[in-house]
């Protein structure tokens, strides 16, 4: 039973309290002669035998007026807030949340029917108080105060019903998010967790993992739900010694999961969310702070840095925090950097070369190379699909594809026209640049392919890999073979030296030199590749086109 159901019974306990005090008045002031009457009218007690003999001597209403209201009634209106107050809180932690709300719902129909028997037998009471010796007009008041107290209970009961319908749809087996899914990666490595944190989901990945003793990582895929059950997969998680990771988005409840893998990371555009938590029934905002604590000890206990907590307990159950990957970071909800595509997911999704190339072909690109150029396409998905088959991570599988698109596009790109090759070389210093704020390893990737393995695209922002499909559909499109030309290498020479007329010596040699770039951080590797495009972009309008086609023409 949540705070604010038990707050709507103080008005009621108030009424009884002004009754009560009105009712001890009342016999304190009953005439001395009365008590010869009133002690016959006791004596018929006699005839009350049993277990059950005081609930129908008070339902007969043969105790008197003022222990009918000021003792029967009034501990029995206290009793079914007690008992909830008592027993809900356990059954909320320790059962699912369908048999919390059964209790919930119980416990309420149990209060109001004790309730009902209770001012029944004290209105029959009343009717009584007078042939007993008391006065009328007590018993009118004792009437008058159950008929403002039944009121108070009918505009609670009113008050209730959207509190009462989300208990009886839980009950019924109601879970807040879609069914549990579970699904081992082709890298038999990785499992994936989607859709809601229900009631046995922990059960599910339990019985899995045991299944699948090979499984190092979680890869959580959830909206969220219910808090108990979250903190039941972190069990399991930290039972295992399993690390977590998040491909695409992990909220809520999902997040304490999360926090208990032994390493956590999320793929670069992954989003993780926060907000606080709230009872069932308790509407979006929550009205107790029991509410809240729950979930400030476990993000506490987690090691998560009280400014942290304290922005997400902040945040409304009906909006979302999602903080960015640096945030993450720096609070300990991440423990490294992911450059992503670290799981099987393209491996396991697509089943067969076929499939593979149904999907590629969807995208304008490919489905012009595969027209235009089918034994580089070929060559593409033969590198993919070859990577599938050993049931490797989608960066294994990108970096094989790209690094054959790669291969194939310097045939391409010196017959495309000048504005198209000035407009890709403006894009691919703008995706370096990207980068180097993202990762600078990803930059050097970019700039010196090694065949890491690595999700470059996934680290760049959509606009940009966009615009890249673009451009080099428009190259595939617009390339001429009258466009070409010899490469001589006295021409390419002297477009190299001029774009690098701006860089350090260091950054030259950098540049130049593979075993050099390997004796230096990342950083001076990416800013050397970022200087050497931007010099070639820094060439003027009318020459650009022709030197990027002399240099193209030289790969």
């Amino acid at each position: 039973m949540d705070a604010g159901t038990l707050v709507s019974f103080l008005p009621l306990l108030l009424l009884l309290l002004v009754g009560a005090f009105i009712l001890a008045r009342a016999s304190r002031a009953a005439s001395k002669a009365h008590v010869a009457i009133q002690a016959t009218s006791e004596a018929s007690v006699t005839d009350y035998q049993g277990p059950l003999a005081f609930f129908r001597r008070h339902y007969n209403g043969d105790y008197s007026l003022a222990r009918s209201y000021w003792i029967n009634t009034f501990l029995v209106s206290l009793f079914a807030p007690v008992l909830g107050m008592m027993l809900l809180p356990l059954l909320g932690d320790r059962l699912p949340a369908r048999y919390g709300s059964t209790g919930f719902l119980s416990i309420t129909v149990l209060g109001i029917l004790a309730w009902l028997w209770a001012v029944a037998g004290t209105w029959a009471s009343a009717n009584k108080h007078a042939g007993r010796g008391g006065k009328a007009g007590w018993a009118t008041a004792a009437k008058c105060m159950i008929v403002l107290g039944a009121l108070r209970i009918a505009i609670d009961i009113a008050s209730m019903m959207p509190t009462l319908k989300e208990h009886l749809d839980v009950a019924a087996g109601a879970q807040l998010g879609p069914g549990t899914q579970l699904e081992i990666r082709a890298d038999g490595r990785s499992i994936l967790l989607s859709g809601g944190i229900n009631d046995g989901s922990a059960e599910q990945l339990d019985r899995a993992l045991e299944a699948a003793p090979d499984i190092t990582t979680v890869v959580l895929s959830s909206g969220g739900g219910w808090v108990r059950e979250g903190k039941l997969l972190a069990e399991v998680i930290r039972r295992h010694r399993l690390n977590t990771y998040v491909e695409g988005y992990c909220a809520s409840a999902c997040t304490i999961a999360f926090l208990a893998g032994k390493e956590r990371a999320a793929d670069p555009g992954a989003r993780i969310g926060f907000h606080a938590s709230r009872s069932i029934g308790s509407g979006e905002q929550p009205t107790a702070s029991v509410e809240f604590d729950e979930l400030r000890r476990i993000y506490r206990d987690a090691g998560l840095p009280a400014s942290f907590v304290r922005e997400a307990i902040d945040t409304p159950n009906k909006t979302m925090w999602h903080p960015s990957h640096e945030v993450l970071l720096s609070a300990g909800v991440l423990t490294r950097k992911s450059m992503g595509g670290e799981t099987a997911k393209l491996s396991t999704a697509v089943r067969s070369r076929a499939m593979l190339v149904a999907e590629f072909t969807k995208i304008p690109l490919f489905a012009l190379l595969e027209a235009r150029a089918p034994k580089d396409f070929d060559g593409i998905m033969d590198a993919a699909w070859g990577k599938m088959q050993q049931g490797a991570t989608d960066a294994e599988v990108i970096t094989a594809g790209r690094a054959q698109l790669a291969a194939a596009l310097p045939r391409f790109l010196p017959l495309a026209r000048d504005e198209t090759l000035v407009a890709y070389q403006t894009l691919m210093q703008e995706q370096l640049e990207a980068l180097r704020e993202r990762d600078v390893s990803a930059c050097v990737e970019m700039a010196f392919p090694s065949g890491r393995a690595m999700n470059v695209i996934g680290n760049l922002p959509a606009e940009l890999t966009q615009r890249e499909m673009a451009l080099l559909a428009t190259v595939l499109r617009e390339a001429d073979a009258r466009r070409g030309m010899q490469a001589d290498p006295r021409a390419v020479e002297r477009v190299a030296q001029r774009a690098a007329e701006g860089m350090t010596q260091e950054q030259r040699l950098v540049f130049s030199d593979a075993t050099v770039r390997a004796s230096h951080p990342p950083a001076v590797a990416c800013d050397a590749a970022i200087k050497f495009f931007a010099g070639l972009n820094a060439f003027p309008e009318a020459e650009r086109g022709h030197a990027l086609r002399v240099l193209y023409s030289a790969n």
